[in-house]
């Protein structure tokens, strides 16, 4: 695809993106605009009321201004006053996240990822300044700065690191700009690389796991809670469609619930107003809004609310020890008991920022007066998390053993280097620095060793010795003391213990092959017979099948009637078993032709034997008597009234 195409896929995706978040807010709306208000209402206010939320959802500031008479009628304090709202609805912004990371890895199948992940992020820019525009009236006042950076980030910024993360999956080129970070990225020292990098990878993982927690309480708590937030809908008098449209709504601020979730598993807890407090150690609450999802809200602290502040201390000191020695790994031989702790501080400082982001994009106002204060504090909240989770994992960084071995190979692909050592160096304490003390040499250095012995019986000095070979002075070398015929006892010890060793190691490995060598030769001859056995059984199975198949046939010729006319000259001794005799052994006869009349004829019966044929002919030395050739009608005649109607003649009718 080329630069024009992606740029054209760019902006579709990105108005898809925005035009999801938006029809989110706008269906219920419109629904209600229709059924509720029967049409009697300008759908233009519906529109600005969207396109408010969705910007709301992207922590757009909107600024909402209340007529006198509904100021009046809410009954709250400051409502006559403009309101300003803070607190993002943050779930219109992880559809967006999730739609932008799916543009982001479109666009690194692409030539031009850059291209695309920018003109992506330039629609949505252009879309929300739209929006903030197209919303703006005497009741909603979007901040039209916020509307043109927001909602981009929250598309560019997924887009970016998922394009990254596949073009690096994939082996592919990293383009210019981001080609120039990383070169900038490899003039930092390795040892700070890797204290830095196990800081963002530990820090992000225990504060996963930390959200990943509160999610789960938060659903615990809505399921265990569920009468009250069915009382607090009827006492909404919402109907069937207002219903829909707040059940949206409080989905919508699904992720806030759990980022304060998040900030009271940590500890400092979170509030609902100005002077409240929920936290593990107490809830103090005061008027709030009578949204159904408030039910779940605990009514008073916990005896063991402490004990959840164990979950992000078990994240940070699981992190550390299950990513230990990956961290041991990069440092190499920089790894030392400070570099460790100083990991571990990165971690807790990773954890505290990212913990700190979530309680802070979880806060804001949400209405006048004292609901001007909803949320946790971010500081409080980021601060705690940085020494909750940064304490254990320094502890589990300090441990001497790792409490996990993960595998040597790398996640990434093998990397090959050569080895400044040479080649051919021998390692002392080897085999083959044992085998050249013990005198045998590389296979690659020929030696010849002229040995003397005597051939009779004689012993001693006075023993004549054999004629000695001519010697090659380039490769003969003289051989040992030890070595020779009855000087065995010359050898010196430590030689003698090294060469007896070695000889018992070399012996005791042969053995073991000799051995296998005799497993295998063992299992291949059964592996023989068994074969011999199939192949027989195979055979037997074939004489059978030939058998069934001779069967057959005869069946299939008593059927057909072909066994009459069949020539059978293999003898048979039974006397029970009749075989019909060769047409040669019979002499010359007339061929019988088939059916020569009527089937009413042959079954009323015909006397046309012939008579020359019914007559013998004078026997003769030189020929065999024979048969007078029955005719159809010569058979044995059978009763009418013993034949099956089907048989019987039909004339006398």
């Amino acid at each position: 695809m080329n630069r024009l195409g992606t740029a054209l896929l760019a902006a579709v995706e990105a108005l898809v993106t925005v035009g999801v978040g938006v029809g989110i807010a706008l269906v219920p709306l419109t629904l209600l605009w229709g059924f509720e208000y029967g049409l009697q209402v300008d759908w233009d206010v519906f529109w600005k009321a969207a396109g408010s939320v969705w910007l709301v959802g992207h922590g757009v500031d909107v600024t909402f201004v209340l007529g006198s008479t509904v100021a009046k009628a809410s009954g709250v304090s400051g409502a006559a006053a403009p309101i300003p709202v803070t607190l993002a609805a943050l779930g219109f912004a992880v559809v967006t996240v999730w739609l932008g990371a799916r543009a982001g890895r479109r666009f690194a199948e692409t030539e031009h990822r850059v291209t695309g992940v920018l003109v992506g992020t330039a629609v949505v820019a252009l879309l929300g300044l739209g929006l903030a525009l197209s919303s703006t009236s005497a009741a909603t006042r979007p901040s039209v700065w916020q509307a043109i950076v927001f909602p981009a980030l929250w598309f560019g910024i997924p887009a970016l690191v998922a394009a990254e993360v596949c073009r690096r999956r994939r082996g592919l080129d990293p383009d210019p700009v981001t080609a120039r970070v990383l070169d900038q990225l490899d003039r930092v020292p390795v040892v700070w690389r890797a204290v830095v990098g196990f800081g963002l990878r530990a820090g992000t993982t225990a504060t996963a796991c930390v959200v990943a927690a509160a999610g789960v309480l938060v659903g615990f708590l809505l399921l265990g809670s569920f009468a009250e937030v069915i009382t607090l809908y009827e006492r909404s008098h919402a109907g069937l469609l207002g219903g829909i449209a707040l059940t949206v709504g409080q989905l919508a601020f699904l992720p806030d619930f759990v980022g304060w979730a998040t900030a009271w598993l940590v500890g400092p807890g979170f509030a609902i107003g100005t002077g409240s407090s929920v936290s593990p150690i107490g809830t103090a609450l005061g008027p709030i809004p009578g949204l159904p999802v408030f039910g779940a809200l605990p009514a008073s602290g916990h005896t063991f609310g402490l004990l959840w502040v164990l979950v992000p201390v078990l994240a940070g000191f699981a992190a550390g020890g299950l990513m230990r020695p990956r961290l041991v790994r990069a440092l190499g031989s920089a790894d030392s008991a400070l570099h460790r702790a100083l990991a571990g501080v990165a971690t807790g400082i990773v954890a505290g920022v990212l913990t700190g982001a979530v309680a802070w994009v979880s806060s804001g106002s949400f209405g006048p007066g004292r609901l001007a204060d909803v949320g946790p504090h971010a500081l409080v909240v980021g601060a705690f998390a940085a020494l909750e989770v940064g304490v254990p994992a320094v502890v589990a960084l300090a441990v001497g053993q790792d409490l996990v071995r993960l595998p040597e190979r790398s996640w990434t692909r093998e990397r090959w280097h050569e080895s400044d050592e040479p080649a051919d160096s021998t390692a002392e304490g080897s085999l083959l620095d044992a085998l050249e003390r013990a005198g045998a040499g590389r296979i690659t250095d020929v030696h010849r060793f002229v040995v003397e012995e005597a051939h009779h019986a004689g012993s001693g000095a006075d023993a004549p010795r054999a004629s000695r070979p001519e010697q090659d002075t380039d490769h003969d070398v003289e051989l040992p003391d030890w070595a020779r015929t009855g000087g065995v006892a010359d050898v010196p010890a430590d030689t003698a213990d090294r060469a007896g060793g070695m000889r018992d190691r070399l012996r005791g490995a042969a053995d073991g092959v000799r051995d296998r060598a005799g497993g295998l030769k063992q299992r291949a001859g059964g592996l023989r017979q068994r074969a011999d056995g199939l192949v027989q059984r195979a055979d037997g199975l074939k004489s059978r099948a030939n058998g069934l198949r001779e069967r057959a046939g005869g069946l299939r010729d008593r059927v057909t009637g072909a066994d009459a006319e069949r020539v059978d000259s293999a003898p048979d001794d039974r006397p029970d078993r009749h075989r019909p005799e060769a047409p040669e052994a019979a002499g010359a006869r007339d061929q019988q032709p088939a059916f020569p009349w009527s089937t009413e004829e042959f079954v009323a019966g015909r006397d046309d034997v012939d008579e020359q044929a019914a007559t013998p002919a004078t026997p003769t030395a030189s020929s065999a008597p024979t048969r007078p050739t029955k005719r159809w009608d010569q058979t044995d005649q059978v009763p009418d009234e013993e034949l099956p109607w089907w048989r019987r003649p039909q004339g006398d009718r």
